[in-house]
């Protein structure tokens, strides 16, 4: 009778008959917690797979911000370009300001009392190697949640041959 360790690697195991009940009763208890486990690591691996796409939707960064900081242009041309684009990366390129989040928050302020009328926008991700963050519209991460954002590209239309 053979076992299966669940620790950082799988190895399988010979197990003496007298332990292979409690061995292999306690291996399932394992096995079904793990599989239990899973379905909230498919889960939260789908959302990450949906919001690698829509990182991938924005090509690069629109937005930079200096070490002079956040101003309300920066917000007017935020709102502008989510008006356009539904999701912009913005690339920060200074520590000087706080965490990316804390960029988020300030350039969140400047946006809601900006020109653009824009009633609320939301954190999609943030990436700290690259120092880039991802805002959206409100409600962007729930349609990217659900699969309906990014769209879906519309098939090429095939062009006829021309007759002569």
């Amino acid at each position: 009778c053979y076992y299966v360790s669940l620790t950082a690697s799988f190895m399988i195991q010979p197990v003496s008959n007298r332990h292979s009940l409690a061995v292999d009763t306690k291996a399932r208890q394992l096995t079904l917690r793990a599989m239990e486990g899973n379905v909230e690591n498919e889960e939260d691996s789908l959302i990450r797979a949906r919001v690698d796409e829509a990182w991938r939707f924005a090509p690069k960064p629109l937005l930079r911000i200096g070490g002079k900081g956040v101003s309300q242009n920066h917000g007017n041309s935020l709102g502008e370009l989510l008006t356009a684009h539904t999701v912009v990366k913005v690339k920060i390129n200074s520590q000087k300001l706080g965490t990316l989040e804390d960029v988020f928050d300030i350039l969140k302020d400047f946006v809601e009392k900006g020109k653009a009328n824009i009633s609320g926008i939301e954190l999609i991700h943030v990436r700290k190697s690259d120092n880039t963050i991802m805002c959206g519209l409100e409600g962007t991460m729930d349609r990217i949640k659900a699969g309906s954002f990014p769209p879906e590209e519309p098939p090429e239309e095939l062009e006829e041959p021309l007759e002569e």
